[in-house]
């Protein structure tokens, strides 16, 4: 396997700044988690027995997730659920489960690392399918034309990781129409789905598709809830394919957590303003950051949802002689121990990725000036 453009950036990081914080890298909330989330974990420790869970999950935990989709107007039933090690491991025995050796796999470009990866740890062959103005509008015919008689998958996250492109009605609609014309399924990584700054809420994709005979859905309690290592998430499919989906996980990696299991069961008593405060503050953040990135002359956009500012610094690269954004991105490690995720790992030459949640509030104004002075001295951008 080829090394990340960000392997090599963590690698000048450790050498030249070890103990730096790395406040625009990872996707990891600085807001605390529910407090009824926390009080049900502290109750947990108090049980006498602490056996494996069953392979499906406790059913007091997806009778939880089936009351939350039921809140969003979408139904799903808890033989259609499965929890799984956080929504990485799910598509991992999603994939698992339904590609081989010579398959292809569709997947939405700029793409989540682990899409192409996965793929092609199974022996299948990934195949991008590039988004337009950072939306997924591919019309009918185009998807048509990038499916072949072996391609097995479309997958894509929905608000996208890095891009923040956020699935429609509409486009649900036409994507979920072709994959069922032509037998193949339609994966939607729903990670960020607390994050949708525009439009609906709850899940396009499944309301295209309520029998799931298409779509197999992805969800994670780790950024809505701000619990990343609780290690949690679940995939809602029909129930032939979870049978497959449990089968997988069970024989390679066990049940998940019991503890985390127990005490997201209390998820439906989280008030509905949590999500709706952190949306906001989380919106606050990406277009304070947009503004800032605009004052040094970037072409910065706020995203349809999720954490992240995608940014084009092409131009930029080439004035101040960068062969790539990977290149800038180590020089930034060096010099100033400033880590920012290059865009080769998300097939996106040219771009970079830039986390508006991880840092703490009480540093934000200090980094975004330290950003701003880093970008402006290392690509010679004129002062403000």
């Amino acid at each position: 396997m080829m090394k990340r453009a960000l392997d090599e950036v963590l690698d000048a990081l450790a050498e030249h700044h070890p103990a730096r914080q790395q406040p625009w890298l990872v996707g990891s909330p600085f807001f605390d988690p529910p407090a009824v989330l926390l009080a049900a974990l502290r109750e947990t420790t108090r049980e006498e027995r602490f056996d494996y869970p069953p392979s499906r999950g406790i059913p007091e935990l997806r009778r939880s997730i089936c009351e939350l989709h039921a809140r969003e107007g979408d139904v799903l039933s808890e033989e259609e659920v499965v929890v799984t090690h956080g929504a990485k491991a799910g598509l991992l025995a999603v994939f698992g489960s339904l590609v081989g050796p010579g398959d292809e796999i569709l997947h939405a470009s700029p793409t989540y690392p682990a899409y192409p990866v996965m793929a092609s740890t199974f022996g299948a062959v990934p195949r991008p399918l590039t988004e337009t103005g950072g939306r997924f509008s591919w019309t009918a015919e185009e998807l048509e034309a990038r499916i072949t008689d072996k391609t097995r998958l479309v997958v894509l996250s929905s608000p996208s990781n890095p891009s923040g492109a956020t699935l429609g009605e509409a486009e649900a609609e036409t994507l979920v129409g072709v994959c069922r014309e032509r037998g193949i399924r339609l994966i939607c990584d729903e990670a960020y789905e607390a994050f949708r700054f525009a439009g609906e809420r709850g899940s396009p994709a499944l309301r295209a598709d309520p029998e799931l005979g298409t779509v197999v859905l992805l969800r994670s309690f780790s950024k809505s809830y701000a619990v990343c290592g609780w290690r949690i998430g679940y995939v809602a499919a029909d129930a032939a394919l979870t049978d497959r989906v449990i089968a997988w996980q069970s024989a390679r990696l066990n049940p998940p957590n019991l503890l985390a299991q127990r005490a997201l069961v209390q998820v439906t008593e989280v008030p509905s303003s949590y999500r709706r405060e952190t949306r906001l503050v989380v919106a606050a953040r990406l277009e304070e950051l947009v503004s800032f990135l605009r004052g040094l002359g970037l072409r910065a956009e706020r995203p349809a949802g999720g954490f992240y500012i995608w940014l084009e610094l092409g131009l930029e690269l080439s004035a101040a002689g960068f062969a790539s954004t990977g290149e800038l991105c180590i020089e930034l490690a060096r010099r100033v121990g400033l880590a920012l995720w290059p865009g080769e790992d998300y097939q996106a030459p040219g771009w970079v990725r830039i986390s508006a949640v991880a840092c703490e509030p009480s540093h934000w104004i200090e980094e975004c000036r330290q950003l701003g002075q880093a970008l402006r001295t290392t690509l010679n951008l004129e002062k403000e």
